[in-house]
């Protein structure tokens, strides 16, 4: 008779083996379903959500495979996802309703951001601007095809002030923005709050107002490529659901938060800590959000600014917010 113990030891062994045969698939089934994603974000405040959520293992948490690409500006990170080298950007409105045109691949997911009057300031170096009529016949700094060329063209309608009375200087980042100003090319640009204490060291500069001046302030999305989408739609639910979290984490630990934009960007923690306290982060999609980027096109188109004609809903999606975060979408 087969003795019992070798049997029940034999049988003992298979069970085990069997359940750490499936644990071992199912650990190779989890991992194969994670998602790989080319995120283009921004090296400056405007990206903490992404840079958190790599930072802090949500996105991972998500089963999000994601790999960050820095850029200059907002504008940067939509034509990198236009030309396919990622899929998702991050813009504010009037780079959006700039970019997009019929047959765009772009879409919108959700509304990010958006500063605090005190987010950016409008330095100037010269002792005789002292109000802002003063800027006729000055050489401003702008940013090329991002949201401050159409801050200066509500700035200039604002304030009475003949667009062709000023000089444009046409600049490709912030760095170089401070350096003209601290070389003496520029007399006045508008830059953000954390740049503030390296811009005031310039002889003779300070500033002359903030976003208060503006009477508005920009709003800033996340927008994914078409495809993306459409390959991966349960993946744009995590990811929404990953940036809504990642936004509780800005929020709750800011300290933590300047830690990783030194070790990730060099920022300053001063800065950044700045930085986050002027911006207003949040993941939604609100009708007055959308309103806005219409708003933005609707100006810009009328003043020459963007000359492509396009219906705005024709590059929403709202599936995944709406599923994700039910209440905080209100797009009719």
């Amino acid at each position: 008779m087969p003795n019992k113990k070798k049997v029940f030891s034999i049988f003992g062994i298979g069970f085990l083996g069997a359940v750490f045969f499936c644990i071992l698939a199912g650990s190779v089934v989890q991992a194969a379903e994670k998602t790989k994603i080319r995120i283009g974000a921004e090296a400056s405040s405007f990206a903490f959500q992404f840079r958190v959520a790599l930072a802090a293992g949500i996105f991972e948490k998500y089963d999000l495979d994601a790999e960050i690409f820095s850029f200059a500006y907002g504008i940067d990170t939509l034509n990198a996802t236009v030309l396919g080298e990622t899929d998702s950007a991050e813009a504010a409105d009037f780079a959006i309703a700039s970019r997009l045109a019929p047959g765009s691949k772009l879409r919108i997911v959700a509304f990010i951001l958006s500063p605090a009057d005190d987010a950016c300031k409008l330095y100037v170096r010269d002792d005789s601007i002292k109000v802002t009529a003063d800027l006729k016949g000055r050489r401003i700094g702008v940013k090329k095809g991002t949201v401050n060329e159409y801050e200066w063209g509500k700035f200039f309608e604002k304030f009475g002030i003949n667009p062709q009375e000023v000089q444009y200087e046409y600049l490709s980042s912030t760095a170089d923005q401070i350096a003209a100003f601290q070389g003496g090319d520029i007399d006045a640009f508008w830059g953000v709050t954390d740049i503030e204490s390296t811009v005031l060291k310039v002889p003779g500069s300070r500033t002359i107002g903030d976003y208060g001046l503006l009477g508005s302030r920009y709003k800033a999305f996340v927008l994914l490529d078409e495809l993306f989408i459409k390959n991966n739609p349960d993946a744009v639910v995590r990811l929404v659901k990953a940036l809504d979290e990642a936004t509780t984490f800005i929020k709750n630990n800011p300290e933590e938060v300047a830690d990783i934009a030194y070790r990730d960007l060099k920022i300053p923690r001063d800065a950044a800590l700045a930085g986050i306290k002027t911006l207003n982060y949040d993941i939604r999609l609100w009708q007055e959000d959308l309103d806005q980027i219409n708003d933005v096109y609707n100006w810009s188109f009328d003043h020459g600014l963007i000359k492509n004609k396009y219906v705005l809903s024709d590059y929403v999606y709202t599936d995944a917010i709406r599923e994700a975060l039910p209440d905080k979408v209100t797009v009719k």
